[in-house]
């Protein structure tokens, strides 16, 4: 295995959770939000964080920079990453992502998902929506539903700090022999 993925609903803990497994494995972690980032300041010379690069330059724009800065991630290893549930909406993606990849989907209640996004700022699809914690339930069955067929782990984070879920990531993975030494 080359990779462990971290990935699920916004606000389910993927960079801390994912950050904080990749410490306990001794490899590098990388976020995909962060690395869309870096590559759209290199190309573009601007300072945007990834909220930014979506509300001002449209979905179709910041998804070329997550294929892209996907491509990248794919290249690296070991490495544990974490990428957001409606990356794993795009076919390019999963498929980026098909092999040498082991998949862990976050799972939380759903009040709790619209309690940090609502504390942490809206998210660009949410500003003209009529209904924003009903959208974004909407969007998290539907990150749920593209993602659980094909994860290799799901796992309820309820009531768990980021190093329990951390920590029991890890030995679940040493349960099932999963290891990202070569």
């Amino acid at each position: 295995m080359k990779r462990i993925l971290i990935t699920g609903p916004k606000a389910s803990g993927k960079s801390n959770i994912g950050n904080r497994l990749a410490e306990l494995l001794h490899v590098d972690f990388y976020d995909l939000d962060n690395m869309i980032e870096t590559l759209f300041r290199k190309e573009k010379g601007a300072r945007l964080n990834f909220r930014e690069i979506y509300r001002r330059h449209g979905e179709a724009v910041f998804r070329d920079y997550e294929i892209r800065s996907a491509r990248e991630i794919a290249h690296k290893s070991p490495v544990v990453l974490s990428t957001g549930g409606t990356s794993f909406l795009l076919s390019e993606i999963r498929e980026i992502f098909s092999k040498d990849t082991y998949v862990i989907l976050l799972k939380n209640d759903y009040e709790v998902l619209w309690e940090r996004v609502a504390k942490n700022g809206t998210p660009a699809y949410l500003e003209d929506v009529e209904e924003p914690k009903r959208t974004f339930f909407n969007r998290v069955d539907k990150v749920i539903e593209a993602i659980e067929p094909d994860a290799d782990i799901v796992f309820d984070t309820n009531d768990l700090s980021i190093e329990d879920v951390a920590q029991m990531l890890d030995m679940e993975l040493d349960r099932r022999g999963i290891s990202l030494r070569e």
